[in-house]
């Protein structure tokens, strides 16, 4: 399984989210900057994450089931997207960043790229 290292401090919560307050951005081709890890807690129902390779990749590397009590860590730099799978799926993102790197950036925008190339 994929760990969080201990040295990495935590710098962002998103509030709860569900399919209508989550940003269209993580429905899309996404990935977390360097030196950042996302965390992806899943409250209530069911979430799909899908991995790729890099930015212009449309077959994923990796497909990942999220449930209800459980979460999914999405490595620094790895493009990606989710679906939910359930109408009732509520879900929050907590981000973890290197303490010896200063982020650029502001809000959600500090710790993901929506930016291809």
């Amino acid at each position: 399984m994929l760990r969080i290292p201990e040295n990495f401090v935590h710098t962002r919560s998103t509030p709860f989210r569900n399919k209508e307050t989550a940003p269209k951005a993580l429905f899309t081709h996404h990935n977390t900057k360097a030196h950042v890890y996302g965390r992806l807690s899943v409250m209530q129902g069911t979430v799909k994450y899908f991995g790729f390779p890099d930015a212009d990749a449309t077959q994923p590397d990796l497909e990942l089931i999220i449930e209800a009590g459980s979460f999914g860590i999405s490595p620094p730099q790895k493009w990606h997207r989710i679906e939910l799978l359930t109408d009732d799926t509520y879900f929050n993102i907590d981000f973890f960043a290197d303490p010896q790197v200063n982020l650029e950036g502001a809000g959600i925008g500090k710790v993901v790229n929506t930016h291809k190339g």
